[in-house]
């Protein structure tokens, strides 16, 4: 907790602050793990993977489709979320919605896991509020999105 406060606050601001940049510059090379790697760069303290294949940081949260695997603490804002081939189904409002993030290659946003840093955490609707890469055509910038946590059928959510 006490690293949290040192440095995932500071994560968390710094993300916010490109999400408000960057309707006027590219953040990063426009990808999700370049966002996040943008982001890390800006803060002193954070410790930054050595390479691709290592996970940022200490996994505290997993969940497997409609499984929690691990939960080791809180979600906090500033930690990084990586979603993978997730398929999202619940209601909103009057009615429902599907989601599909983080798919491969084939299709989806950009192709690959989605990577993005959480900047507030809703425990009793379990919804997490991310700030990721924007991966339409001719719009990469930073975009706020949001995923409640209960509504995952398939795929991975690791924290």
């Amino acid at each position: 907790m006490a690293v949290w406060g040192r440095v995932g606050v500071q994560i968390c601001e710094v993300a916010t602050t490109m999400h408000d940049q960057s309707k006027k510059a590219l953040v990063g090379d426009g990808s999700y793990r370049g966002f996040v790697d943008a982001v890390l760069a800006e803060v002193p303290n954070a410790a930054k993977p050595p390479s691709r294949q290592i996970p940022y940081g200490y996994l505290m949260y997993l969940q497997n489709g409609a499984q929690v695997q691990k939960r080791a603490s809180e979600i906090l804002p500033g930690d990084i979320v990586e979603i993978v081939d997730a398929r999202f189904k619940g209601h909103r409002g009057l009615g429902g919605y599907q989601q599909h993030v983080g798919t491969g290659a084939e299709g989806g946003e950009g192709g690959g896991p989605v990577l993005g840093v959480v900047s507030e955490f809703e425990t009793k609707k379990s919804k997490v509020r991310v700030f990721q890469a924007n991966q339409h055509v001719g719009q990469q910038t930073v975009e706020a999105a949001s995923y409640r946590l209960e509504d995952l059928k398939s795929g991975l959510v690791k924290v």
